[in-house]
This record gives structure tokens, sequence and C-alpha cells, in this order.
């Protein structure tokens, strides 16, 4: 793909995606040529900004266009069928969160997508969040075999996370899960770019709807995990809608001389008597992370002997083995193992061992 704008369409197009189509525009390297939305009235408005044609009709969208990258901001039971049918036009695949309803949903699309050599990322646009950039860039100069333990703690309202809304969280029932799948995507993703992906998973998860029936129905609210890494470091996670806005630092790292927290615009080190060593703190605006995001995924396809693409289709597929054995656990009352879920798909290779 020579040097240029990619030529973009989008399916499924409101208030959640305007901002997320103007930052990618902003970018210089996305145009949009197209729009489709279950709404017409949704498609129209899109299209009359950006001076393109809409859709209220998926399959007509899907075969009157040939973008380059396809954003995909419907939940995939709406879509799933028409996802395919870019994959196989060669058009690259922009998934807002999370991959799939499962594991096996988000396996069979990313191996079609290596099938026809395109890419298919997720958004996770707090990977692109100063503190937890230099977190990485932390933990790649240091033993990691001097810390023992993590501790994870997602807190919602006004997070930082999930600045790209999701249709995907409008309807709980269809859209296969709660907090963990559609709103804990981003920061487990974390854990496994920085970590490695646990080696068992012990998970409980409730939902404090009133309505007995509704518990049946609709995702659960609150998740507590235990996580066991290799080199004997073990893990908790948290996420409950019940935090609220909380200030709690979503990352603590515990190690035998020092102890780490990261936030998405602080880096702190602390001694074990919980005295300050070094503090870092960066000026954070999640439309920059989002911006930061879309030039690196357009670089990546514009030229891709030179710039590489950050995400990649393994780390979403080893974040959705997470979710998929966390909610095994809550099940079953057992820990259970994430690479399971590669290893019983004959095409899968366990990818973070």
């Amino acid at each position: 793909m020579g040097i240029g704008k990619l030529k973009t369409a989008c399916i499924g197009t409101n208030e959640r995606t305007s901002n997320l189509l103007e930052l990618a525009c902003s970018t210089e390297l996305f145009e949009i040529i197209s729009v489709a939305d279950s709404n017409l009235v949704n498609a129209s408005r899109a299209a009359e900004k950006y001076n393109c044609s809409a859709f209220d009709d998926y399959r007509q969208f899907i075969l009157q266009n040939q973008p380059d990258v396809l954003i995909v901001a419907e939940p995939l039971y709406k879509c799933a069928e028409f996802v395919k049918a870019a994959i196989n036009k060669r058009c690259h695949i922009f998934k807002l969160i999370p991959t799939a309803s499962n594991f096996e949903q988000a396996s069979e699309l990313i191996n079609l997508a290596e099938k026809n050599n395109v890419k298919y990322v997720t958004a996770i646009p707090s990977r692109f969040a100063p503190g937890f950039e230099r977190l990485g860039d932390y933990l790649r100069t240091i033993d990691r075999k001097q810390y023992y333990f993590i501790n994870f703690c997602a807190s919602f309202g006004n997070d930082f996370f999930q600045p790209i809304a999701s249709y995907t969280q409008a309807d709980r029932k269809l859209s296969g899960g709660g907090v963990l799948l559609n709103d804990c995507f981003e920061l487990l993703s974390l854990i496994i770019e920085n970590f490695s992906l646990p080696g068992q998973v012990f998970a409980l998860i409730t939902n404090q709807s009133p309505d007995k029936k509704a518990k049946q129905y609709f995702g659960e609210d609150t998740v507590t995990a235990s996580l066991v890494f290799k080199d004997g470091l073990i893990g908790t996670f948290l996420a409950a809608k019940q935090t609220g806005s909380s200030t709690t630092a979503p990352i603590r790292i515990y190690g035998a001389g020092q102890n780490i927290v990261a936030t998405a615009n602080r880096l702190a080190v602390y001694d074990n008597n919980d005295s300050l060593i070094a503090e870092h703190k960066y000026p954070l605006k999640s439309e920059k992370c989002i911006t930061e995001m879309f030039i690196d995924f357009g670089r990546a396809l514009l030229e891709p002997d030179k710039y590489k693409l950050r995400s990649t289709s393994r780390l979403d597929l080893a974040t959705m083995a997470l979710i998929e054995a966390a909610y095994l656990s809550a099940k079953t009352g057992m820990p259970e193992s994430p690479a399971r879920f590669f290893e019983i798909s004959e095409k899968e290779k366990f990818p973070f061992a």
C-alpha cells in the first residue's frame, strides 16, 4: 500500500463514533468514503458531514464499497458476516473493543484476516497513555524476578478507561458479557502486554441487580480474580461498577526492594517503607491517545517497511483467552488456564509462553 490516505468506511455511527471519526481524519491518514448504521438517520447525518455515501443495509454497504479500512463500531452479533465479507475483500479491520464476543469468534476472524494478509486490530487507546507507556519502558530496564505480587483495580465513572464507547455496552445479553469483556478489555490487554498471559486464573463474578431474572441475562457488574504468572509472580484483579470514579491506581507492583504504582498519567516508585523514590506525572487527554492510536495504525498500513504496528492480533486473542478462562472459572469454581483455549484450537499457537 502506497503513501496517501486510507479509504475508510465505518459500520455503526452515532454520537459515540462521531468523535472517533473526527480524530481519525485529523491525522490526515484516513478518508471516510462510506458509513452505515441500522438507523439511516444516523448514517445520513455522518455521511453529510464527511460528504460520503450512507447505508442502512449492511450487505449493500459491503458489496458497493472497497475500503482499505473498516471501522467496526457495531457489536458482532449484528454484523459478523459482513465483517467476514470485508476481510475477504482484503479490507483491514479496526474493531472497537472487545475483539469479539468470545475466543472462538475472535480466533475465526483473526485467522481469516491473516489468511487474506490484512490486519484485524482492536482499538486500545490506553496503550498510548503516557503513564502506561513509561511503565512498559521501565519494566524493560529492570529485573522482573525481584517482583512477586501485582494488584490491578479497574474503576469506572470518569476513569480514563473506555474513552471510546462501543455499541456492545448497550446490550449486555447479546454482547456476551459484562464488565470483564466490555469494560476491562484495555486493562487486561495491558496486563498481558507487560507481564505475559497468566498460567492460571481463578475468578468470581456477581451481579447486583435486584431483579433475579435479570441476573440470567445481564453481564456481571463485579469481578474478582486471582492470577498466577510464570516465575512465581502472582496477582489479583478487581473490577466493580461500585468503585465509581475512584482514584484507585489501576496497577500496583510489589517487589523485594521497591514498589511501582502506575496510572494512565503517572508512574511512581516507592521503597518498602512507602517513601517516594521517584515520580513522573504526564498530561493526559484521551483524545490525544486516540489520535496517536490512529497514527500508529495508519502509518503501519501505509508504510509497513518503516513503521511497525504496536498492537497485534495475537495480543488481542490472548486477552480474549484470559477473559474466556475467567468466565469459565466463575462457572466451574476451579482455576482455569487461558492457554487451554489456544491448545484446543488446532490452528492456534500459544503466543505468550
